[in-house]
């Protein structure tokens, strides 16, 4: 499991930064073509838009690995010591639910996409893998949810033994 988490790691920021840096290197060059010569590229907007998609996606999955997103964790703060992995738990629940929920969503809108094949209007791309960036970086999500789930589990019961072995 640890080197699939490894390998997920590695996959998810290569992939985020390379969309970051392309992203970064067209939307420049149009800005210099635009201004410098009075010339545009209809696709470049389009494409960056898409690739921003999927970095946000993505960033947010990695986000939760990093611990990074912002938490409201005053309530967790004053709970007794024996309570705060418990109500982690639960929240870590509650966000894996929500992926579930937004996973289904994102691909019953991919699906539809599919069936419909609708296609973007500059790069003729057709609609469905922009918008499979929904499912992709929330099923990620889920994944490292799960993590955070088994390891707090893992933890709970090490402190358990612990204390046993104490008394």
């Amino acid at each position: 499991m640890k080197q699939f988490v490894d390998k997920l790691n590695r996959l998810e920021e290569i992939i985020a930064s390379s969309l970051l840096i392309i992203t970064s290197l067209i939307v420049f060059m149009q800005v210099i073509l635009r201004y410098g010569f009075n010339f545009t590229l209809p696709w470049v907007e389009e494409s960056a838009r898409y690739m921003i998609v999927w970095f946000v996606f993505l960033g947010a999955s990695i986000g939760v690995r990093e611990n990074a997103h912002p938490s409201m964790d005053t309530l967790q703060q004053a709970l007794p010591g024996f309570l705060k992995p418990i109500f982690r738990m639960i929240v870590v629940v509650i966000c894996m639910i929500f992926c579930v929920i937004v996973i289904r969503s994102g691909m019953n809108v991919v699906i539809s996409a599919y069936g419909m094949g609708s296609t973007s209007p500059a790069l003729q791309m057709p609609l469905f893998i922009p918008y499979l960036a929904v499912p992709v970086g929330l099923t990620l999500m889920f994944i490292r949810y799960a993590v955070q789930l088994k390891d707090l589990i893992v933890g709970m019961f090490k402190n358990e033994a612990k204390g046993a072995d104490a008394s």
